[in-house]
């Protein structure tokens, strides 16, 4: 008897298997492969594709499969390429993808639009939904391969047949992005084009991220570069990935591949799921690699899951896995790897060359090339699609409960941003920049009393019952770093980045922690307004509030149309206003009135116009700014850069060579000196590592020629670590006590720190008597001479690490050698002066709070002398 239902199904699995032989057919006849338009295999000796070419490969690869692949402009980079994000899955999911993007929206926030997701109703969509996976390359363009593995992967992941690529592209939205910093690629593509062969074909001159250099990976919750905004919003506002892979190139030699779980600490604000999901994703790489023959991986060594502000990071925060994988050989030059030269052990103490728990089995040495490296990360990416397929449900399941775990841990506690703030611009940038990385932001439509506390209209409220509660209070809150050593007596280990970033102490924005319920009548907040600007009631000069970092751009701007400019040397005391030393007056100039007053609206600020005599003032003009800059690459002189555009300073960029040939101060008022050592700036890059253009350094001619430049009028500001240079060749009466100090007796890797500042001193201009300030192993300075306030020895002590409590966030050890020292100091010298900032005043675009250091210590080069106003 024929048994009719085993027919039907025989049949229906032999046209499922024709239909899909038929499509496999008419791809190969459709879909380039990446050699074909690349010009050559992806991964090749001595080829790196710009991003251009991936790029291009990229847009034929939608083009030829849109049923299997989307393209979509995800936003410009800095030097304005369109950055590009391929959405890849089966015929199936493309036809239902908003659907199930919104499914994932709903599990990740826990409500579907605004009704609260109950259990049953989260289970169905999670049964219903398709997990989303976020697969990155190209961040770190000096590790070349992870950016040329992108076509390969795409192109596996779109074409092939088999069934793990089926039941991936059936059960996984995947989201790649062929380069996270486009400019970059092409930079380093174009160098290695032109110098391949030479001591010098894999390192570039200049940093290879325009601003931020190695930083970009160092830039994810304060998003001050367009390529960390584009991939944000596709993060936390679009997608919602419940796994985010970051690929990396700096594994422990000899290793070959460093994949998680991680090294102690972690941080406590990261919920438990999200780190049992790092560690089962990262036990599926091992075990794929193991399986392919795949030697040399390593785990737990060097990288830990404590900091945030990485592209890896910061989902950990958002309740999503966030995996990094670290690939060996950042080049696209073979090499051979002799096993006598291998280290004998790794940082832990682990043997190189004999199998232990983290490195199980170890790479033998011999013959590598950038394709190895490449088919390592296809393999390691393959293996996250492949757990997420296995595990759909269970994924979208777990990101209901991460959700939902997070709002109920700590739902009754509420932060509050008061009105009044020291800045109130400040206080805006910090909402907006929470918002922007998905935090639920409302603003109180009525005054409420607290605590016996009264809080104006317009407070903000930040309210922990919200899904990413854990990234609201590790950007809200200090930071506690454990001391964690290897064994009882050892020494402390190293932290892996910085150690506190409270990300509301660096802005310098008032935050109130309340766990009593808040009720006042509310709004959400897509976007903060400053409500600064007050008509002013009558005509005369207007006077622009000091403390605002915002009235740098509005004199800036001012100076550069032809205004008047000047600053009070004492406090401005006016009914309704009290601002301290430093308020910026600008002439009522009849032609210019209309002006003043559009740029200062324009910007919010607090102005008031006064007709009155004023106290003595300083005449201010537009200084003429040279910032140092030294070839190699120096991540600080990115940032500096990036921050004084932001607030319109003008600027040259000062080469070594221009400081060799002298005659400075003809072309300029003031000089900074990013981060740097003394022999980093006097010797540069040694002589047969770059082409002779970029070697050499400043040279004994170039100090002597900073020297003049000081002692005939000119202003030296010296950041951080550069203070060396002045220290130690102009005979300035200061030393850095922590200079040679071992790390067991002082060590401060990233931390915030409190400083006392002079609000009197043009430096301290707008400045609180106290501040938070970043610090990174900085230095601390002792007189020798004795100094006293009114400045009788020429020296000032314009901030400093005080007595008593010094740590506010992060990790110290050996407070007792800081405290009560100089942190920033004014050393007159000739005609001109040096300004030391042992803080980091601009720490990453982070540090709004101590701006103003900076901005100040340009504009003292071309203040005045006082006079009666």
């Amino acid at each position: 008897m024929i048994d009719v239902r085993r027919l039907l199904a025989l049949g229906g699995a032999l046209s499922a298997l024709l239909f899909v032989t038929a499509t496999a057919r008419g791809l190969d006849h459709r879909v380039p492969a990446p050699a074909s338009l690349l010009g050559f295999e992806p991964c090749a000796d001595y080829k790196i594709a710009s991003y251009e070419d991936v790029a291009g490969y990229f847009r034929a690869l939608a083009a030829a499969v849109p049923e299997r692949m989307r393209l979509v402009d995800i936003g410009r980079t800095v030097e304005g390429r369109t950055e590009l994000m391929a959405i890849i899955t089966s015929e199936q999911n493309m036809r239902r993808l908003d659907r199930y993007k919104d499914i994932s929206r709903w599990l990740a926030l826990t409500r579907n639009r605004d009704r609260p997701l109950g259990e049953d109703q989260a289970r169905a969509f999670a049964a219903e939904g398709r997990v989303v996976v976020w697969i990155d390359f190209g961040l770190h363009s000096s590790e070349v391969a992870h950016a040329q593995t992108a076509p390969l992967l795409a192109y596996k992941v779109v074409m092939s047949e088999s069934d793990e690529l089926r039941a991936i592209r059936d059960n996984v939205i995947l989201l790649l992005v062929p380069n996270m910093n486009p400019d970059g690629t092409t930079m380093v593509a174009n160098w290695y084009r032109r110098h391949v062969g030479t001591p010098w074909e894999d390192r570039l001159p200049e940093l290879w991220h325009p601003y931020a250099g190695h930083d970009n990976n160092r830039d994810w919750f304060m998003m001050t570069q367009p390529e960390t905004r584009n991939a944000t919003r596709q993060l936390y506002s679009e997608w919602f990935p419940r796994i985010v892979y970051d690929q990396h190139q700096s594994s422990p030699y000899p290793s070959r591949i460093w994949v998680p779980p991680f090294e102690e600490p972690t941080n406590p604000n990261i919920l438990a799921l999200v780190m049992k999901g790092v560690d089962l994703v990262g036990a599926a790489i091992m075990q794929r690699l193991d399986r392919e023959g795949k030697r040399g991986v390593l785990t737990h060594v060097g990288f830990d899951a404590w900091w945030n502000g990485g592209m890896r990071t910061v989902p950990y925060f958002h309740n999503m896995v966030g995996i990094l994988t670290e690939t060996a050989h950042p080049s696209a030059t073979p090499t051979v790897n002799d096993p006598r030269t291998f280290p004998v052990q790794f940082a832990n103490g682990r043997p190189t060359q004999t199998p232990s728990p983290d490195y199980p089995n170890p790479y033998l040495g011999g013959r590598w090339q950038m394709r190895q490296s490449c088919d390592y990360m296809v393999s390691a990416s393959l293996a996250v699609l492949d757990v997420a397929a296995r595990r759909r449900a269970d994924w979208l399941y777990d990101g209901y409960r991460a959700g939902r775990d997070a709002m109920t841990a700590n739902a009754r506690e509420t932060f509050l941003i008061p009105v009044a703030q020291w800045d109130a611009g400040s206080a805006a940038r910090l909402v907006n920049t929470l918002r922007l990385g998905g935090v639920e932001v409302e603003r109180a439509l009525a005054p409420f009393t607290l605590g016996g506390v009264r809080y104006d209209e317009g407070t903000f409220l930040i309210r922990g019952a919200q899904p990413f509660e854990p990234y609201v209070k590790d950007l809200l809150t200090p930071q506690v770093y454990p001391d964690v050593r290897q064994y009882p007596g050892a020494p402390s280990k190293t932290p892996y980045d910085i150690t506190g970033w409270t990300l509301s102490l660096q802005m310098g924005v008032t935050i109130d922690r309340v766990t009593e319920a808040v009720t006042p009548p509310v709004e959400h907040v897509s976007a903060a307004p400053v409500t600064g600007w007050r008509p002013p009631r009558t005509r005369g000069r207007l006077v622009l509030d000091p403390r605002a970092n915002d009235s740098f751009i509005a004199v800036n701007r001012l100076l550069n149309r032809g205004a008047q400019v000047s600053r009070l040397a004492t406090p401005l005391d006016l009914p309704g206003v009290r601002w301290p030393a430093g308020a910026f007056v600008v002439e009522s100039q009849t032609d210019r009135a209309a002006m003043t007053e559009a740029i200062a609206r324009s910007l919010d600020l607090r102005a008031v116009s006064v007709s009155r005599r004023l106290p003595s003032t300083q005449a201010l003009r537009a200084p003429r700014i040279g910032i140092y800059h030294g070839w190699g690459g120096n991540i600080d002189e990115g940032w500096t850069r990036w921050v004084l555009e932001q607030f319109e300073f003008s600027y040259a960029r000062l080469h070594d060579r221009v400081v060799r040939t002298g005659g400075l101060n003809a072309k300029f008022d003031v000089i900074v000196l990013p981060d740097a050592t003394y022999r980093q700036m006097l010797d540069g890059l040694r002589h047969g590592t770059m082409p002779e253009a970029y070697t050499g350094g400043m040279t004994d001619r170039g100090v002597a020629n900073l020297r003049e430049f000081v002692e005939r009028g000119g202003t030296l500001v010296a950041l951080a670590r550069a203070a060396e240079l002045p220290l130690l060749a102009f005979g300035l009466p200061v030393r850095d006590v922590t200079a040679g100090q071992p790390t067991s007796l002082l060590s401060v890797p990233g931390a915030i720190l409190n400083l006392t500042i002079d609000p009197t001193h043009p430096v301290g201009y707008g400045m609180p008597t106290s501040t938070a300030a970043f610090v990174s192993d900085p230095p601390a300075f002792a007189l020798a001479e004795p100094v006293d306030r009114s400045g009788s020895s020429g020296v000032r002590i314009i901030g400093r690490y005080p007595p008593g409590r010094l740590l506010l966030s992060g990790w110290l050890q050996g407070e007792s050698l800081l405290a009560n020292r100089a942190a920033i100091v004014e050393l007159p010298l000739g005609s001109g002066r040096v300004i030391l900032l042992a803080v980091r005043t601009h720490h990453r675009g982070q540090a709004q709070g101590t701006f103003k250091l900076l901005f100040n210590s340009l504009y003292i080069s071309v203040l005045s002398p006082s006079r009666l106003g």
